[in-house]
C-alpha cells in the first residue's frame, strides 16, 4: 500500500470515527462528523418515516418525566391562596396538580384547582418553571384568581387560607421563595384584570 493511499484512508476513518463520550456531550473532541454527513445521514433517514413513527422514536429516545402546574393565587389586596393537603407534609403550599394526556397546561391547573377546592379561576402568566430534584418533574408556576365557584373543599384538602405576603404560615422553603420573588407581579396582574 503506498504511503498517499494510507494517509487518505486514515482521513476517511478520522472523518466520520465518533470518539467515545467521556462527558455525554455529543460534540466534544476533534473534528466530529466532518461536514455533518453522517448527521444529514441520519436525518435522511429519521424524515423517511412518518411523523407518527417520528414521534416515537423520540418518546423511546428520550427520559419520562412529569410535567406539573402549580398557582400562586392572588386577590385584588395582594393576599397568597394557600392550602394545607391531607397528603403529604402538613405544611401550608400551593394548589396544583399534573398534567392529563391531551390537556393544555392552563386547562389543567384550572381543573385541579376546581376539583380541589371547587373554585373556578382565571389562569395568569408563566411566572416560573421549576425543575424536580428527586424524581424527574418539570413545573409550571402561574398566577392565578378566583373569579367564582363556591368554596367546598375536596378530600385532598384540609384547609384553604388566604395570607398577607409579609406574614405567612410555616411553608415549603421553595415556595416561599416563589412567593418572594413572585407575589407582586401576580398581585399586579390580578389587580389590572
Amino acid at each position: 500500500m503506498t504511503l498517499a493511499r494510507a494517509a487518505r484512508r486514515a482521513r476517511r476513518r478520522r472523518a466520520i470515527a465518533v470518539p467515545p463520550l467521556s462527558s455525554g456531550f455529543a460534540h466534544e473532541g476533534p473534528a466530529l462528523y466532518s461536514g455533518g454527513v453522517l448527521m444529514r445521514a441520519l436525518a435522511l433517514v429519521f424524515n423517511a418515516f412518518p411523523v407518527r413513527w417520528q414521534r416515537r422514536f423520540m418518546t423511546a429516545a428520550h427520559a419520562r418525566f412529569l410535567v406539573g402546574v402549580v398557582g400562586l393565587g392572588v386577590d385584588g389586596e395582594g393576599r397568597v391562596l394557600l392550602a394545607r393537603h391531607r397528603f403529604g407534609a402538613p405544611q401550608w403550599r400551593f394548589l396544583g396538580g399534573f398534567l392529563a394526556p391531551k390537556e393544555r397546561v392552563e386547562e389543567a391547573l384550572a381543573r385541579e384547582i376546581r376539583e380541589e377546592t371547587g373554585l373556578a379561576i382565571e389562569v395568569g402568566p408563566v411566572l416560573e418553571v421549576v425543575t424536580g430534584y428527586r424524581w424527574q418533574r418539570v413545573e409550571l408556576v402561574f398566577a392565578y384568581r378566583v373569579t367564582g365557584g363556591t368554596e367546598t373543599l375536596g378530600g385532598e384538602i384540609a384547609e384553604l387560607r388566604a395570607f398577607a405576603p409579609t406574614g405567612l404560615p410555616e411553608m415549603r422553603a421553595d415556595q416561599r421563595g416563589l412567593i418572594e420573588r413572585h407575589a407582586a407581579a401576580a398581585a399586579a396582574w390580578a389587580r389590572g384584570r
